[in-house]
């Protein structure tokens, strides 16, 4: 029977927070907070997940900026089924379009001496625009909400162009306007349980360096953030 060939996973999820040494540069730093939603999480047999094994699908979200992410997953994800002799490839994960993020830079190019993040910008991050800030001369941030752009230039607004090679270099899907969008990553090695296997999953998300800032006025920054760096792995 079918059920025979599942097997039935416990407590085995495993999420480490990586993040690389980051560097002091212009309009480039680390940001403090990197919240994001998912509300579901897939292990596929190949990369356009037309066959795929659901992991979970409630919705929680973690910050992946903060060294307590690992047991946020940890409870999120806590058991799975897996198709003995089915191989695993690839993971994917739906995830809100908008982020939670937090932190400054330093910009040269305004009269101010900082970019930083604001509850209320500006201009407010919406699928075709970007966040507009104020200069600072403080390092106080607050959380502010930034939105996945939509992905051609005709579509996101003046200031972020083109986007279909980072979409694609970052295996982003996202619909125009969409609330949600699609990352799908490759598994460090392929995975084909069998009886005796007890797999746990490993993921590690690097967000080091990954705020951004442009000047946009006099005193004004655009504010973003760039994907994280992620990998994942699925071993005995």
């Amino acid at each position: 029977m079918y059920l025979n060939k599942l097997l039935i996973i416990s407590n085995c999820i495993i999420f480490i927070f990586f993040s690389s040494f980051s560097f002091s540069a212009d309009d480039i730093s680390t940001p403090s907070k990197y919240q994001v939603t998912m509300s579901k999480l897939e292990l596929c047999t190949s990369s356009d997940c037309s066959d795929a094994t659901v992991l979970t699908n409630t919705s929680a979200s973690f910050n992946i900026a903060s060294a307590s992410a690992g047991a946020d997953v940890g409870s999120w994800i806590n058991s799975f089924e897996l198709e003995i002799g089915k191989t695993y490839t690839h993971i994917r994960s739906t995830i809100n379009s908008t982020f939670t993020i937090a932190g400054y830079t330093t910009n040269s190019s305004i009269s101010s001496s900082y970019c930083v993040t604001e509850s209320s910008p500006n201009t407010a991050a919406s699928h075709n625009t970007a966040p507009i800030v104020d200069g600072s001369n403080s390092t106080t941030t607050e959380d502010m909400s930034w939105v996945i752009p939509n992905e051609a230039d005709a579509d996101n607004g003046s200031f972020y162009g083109d986007l279909s090679s980072d979409f694609s270099t970052n295996s982003i899907t996202k619909t125009n306007d969409s609330s949600t969008f699609y990352w799908v990553g490759t598994l460090a090695n392929s995975y084909t349980p069998n009886i005796n296997s007890a797999p746990k999953i490993t993921i590690s998300f690097d967000v080091a360096n990954q705020l951004r800032s442009q000047q946009a006025g006099a005193d004004t920054c655009y504010m973003y953030v760039l994907p994280p760096t992620v990998s994942v792995s699925l071993t005995d």
